[in-house]
């Protein structure tokens, strides 16, 4: 061969070499790296007895992140803080202050302990040691859960704060503490004997500290007493108090003429001034009475400063931009009449549906749901509904609901299957911006009574001389019926008609026997009313008689 075709060849497998040793690329694929940090070795050891060291060094399976360590508690406290540093995967922690005698002391980083590259956590990832001969064993383990629904709460702080403490929550850190796991459990360890006052506490800023109005507190109603042998039990039950003092979260034109205002606590009474305030003006309020929508006739203003009172003396003002329709658009072109809008539609199975078609339920009230609120009715005028087959005229009553003039609501004997029509005339109702509403036709269509069951319902109180609220619950926890039980051993009820589905119950202990559920108080040491979810949840089938029997 000759010399060139060498040469060529030379120059082909030394560009393949160099392009090989050149470039580097990550590897590709595998598994992404899901596990929490864990210790490999400390030095001094963890669970040391004896301790006198001024330095501790805690060596990891991964390399650590460098925070601010600003969740990481000791107890009991050091009178001053240690300097915590990383080398490589070892965290090594200087202490500075001088240690007490026969003591143990327990470092609980909190959430601190991170993984560098995916931030995984090591929780409640603790480092004890003692002064003395020995390392304090008593412990205590329990679980919290929500006040408002029984479920488990996570990451809730459970601490332990000296017994002469008066709600320590509120102004000190505690001494011991663990968080909960995604089942509500927790459990703090090596515990000085002793008695001691317990918070659980939803820390929304950090701080270990009961000082946000929007943080979970709950409390336990007496010292927990750790001198036993026994390792002791503590569950709570955590809630929102009412707030003390309302203030204003937010205020949004949606639309022109409705505002929507959120508070951060519950409004019992509400007064608006500014260049859209009049007399005609609605106000409608949720179900939890924070959220109010401020409906006002001047559509046309856009701009203003609005002076608001709740609860007759928290004084707020807000200047905003409204949105807003120019007087010639609506009362001329009427490009914003008054309709029927966001009208809930139900397919054959009973579950909302995107379909044109609007399927109502065969039994029960109607809900017709306007566009704007009402001012005015016309009692000279009357709604009709006509059955498309055989143009068969019914005059039906439209009430008003109690909470909101634009939710009406009407019933009248149906045909399964069957489609009709709602004719409002002309002029029957005068809206807020002072329009007359022009004829408007609504059609609908009925579902098969197939898709309906009964419920006979027995209640059983077995615990008498108590008040109960029992609430049943539909797949999305909405009320579908509520009863009471005041001081009465049973109760049958039975529940016709209800649409083919899968149900559960809610037990309310009405302690005060007002009707409805009352959170609980720190200072007045108040626990919340106990709310208990039934476990067992029921299907109803179409066609089906339900027998159910709750006991509580």
């Amino acid at each position: 061969m000759s010399r060139n075709y060498y040469r060529l060849l030379y120059m082909v497998a030394f560009s393949v070499l160099l392009y090989g040793c050149a470039t580097e690329s990550a590897p590709t694929g595998g598994k992404e790296d899901k596990e929490a940090p864990v210790m490999k070795q400390a030095s001094p050891a963890n669970y040391s007895t004896h301790f006198s060291s001024n330095k501790i060094e805690i060596t990891f399976n991964e390399f650590i992140q460098q925070g601010s360590f600003s969740q990481t508690l000791i107890s009991p406290p050091m009178d001053k803080p240690p300097i915590y540093g990383m080398h490589g995967k070892t965290l090594v922690i200087k202490l500075r202050t001088v240690l007490l005698p026969n003591t143990t002391y327990t470092i609980n980083f909190g959430d601190d302990i991170k993984d560098l590259n995916n931030g995984n956590i090591a929780p409640n990832f603790t480092y004890v040691f003692s002064t003395g001969d020995y390392i304090d064993s008593q412990s205590v383990s329990g679980k919290v859960i929500l006040a408002s629904d029984g479920t488990p709460a996570e990451s809730i702080v459970v601490g332990l704060y000296p017994k002469d403490s008066s709600n320590a929550v509120q102004h000190q850190k505690p001494i011991y503490f663990a968080k909960t796991s995604k089942a509500g459990t927790y459990q703090i360890n090596n515990v000085k004997a002793d008695k001691y006052n317990m918070y659980a506490l939803k820390d929304q800023n950090f701080n270990y500290i009961y000082d946000q109005p929007n943080e979970l507190i709950g409390f336990i109603d007496s010292l927990i007493d750790l001198t036993d042998t026994i390792p002791a039990k503590a569950d709570f039950t955590i809630f929102t108090e009412e707030v003390k003092k309302v203030s204003i979260q937010s205020v949004k034109s949606v639309q022109a003429g409705m505002l929507q205002i959120v508070y951060n606590g519950t409004i019992n009474n509400f007064n608006l001034t500014g260049e859209i305030g009049t007399n005609t003006n609605k106000v409608f309020y949720n179900e939890t009475k924070d959220t109010l929508n401020y409906w006002y006739s001047n559509y046309y203003i856009q701009k203003d400063t609005l002076f608001t009172t709740a609860n007759d003396t928290v004084l707020d003002t807000t200047r905003i931009e409204l949105k807003f329709i120019s007087k010639d658009t609506m009362e001329q072109a009427m490009k914003y009449p008054l309709t029927i809008v966001n009208q809930s539609n139900i397919e054959a199975s009973g579950r909302e549906s995107k379909e044109n078609i609007n399927i109502q339920r065969l039994y029960g009230a109607l809900k017709i749901n306007f566009n704007r609120p009402m001012v005015r009715i016309n009692d000279l005028k009357q709604a009709e509904v006509v059955e498309d087959s055989t143009e068969k005229r019914t005059t039906v009553p439209l009430t008003a609901s109690e909470d909101t003039t634009q939710l009406y609501t009407l019933n009248f004997e149906r045909t399964e299957n069957t489609g009709y029509t709602l004719v409002i005339p002309d002029s029957m109702f005068l809206d807020i911006f002072g329009l007359w509403n022009k004829r408007i036709e609504w059609h609908f269509k009925t579902n098969s009574k197939d898709l309906y069951g009964n419920i006979k319902l027995t209640l059983k109180n077995e615990t008498p001389g108590k008040n109960y609220l029992i609430k049943l619950l539909d797949v999305n926890n909405n009320v579908v019926r509520q009863y009471t039980l005041k001081e009465e051993t049973e109760k049958k009820v039975e529940i016709p008609n209800l649409p083919a589905s899968v149900y559960h119950f809610a037990v309310l202990n009405d302690v005060n026997n007002n009707g409805h559920w009352d959170t609980g108080n720190l200072l007045k040491k108040q626990q919340p009313e106990k709310i208990y979810i039934v476990a067992d949840s029921y299907t109803l089938k179409g066609g089906w008689d339900l027998d159910v029997e709750v006991k509580f």
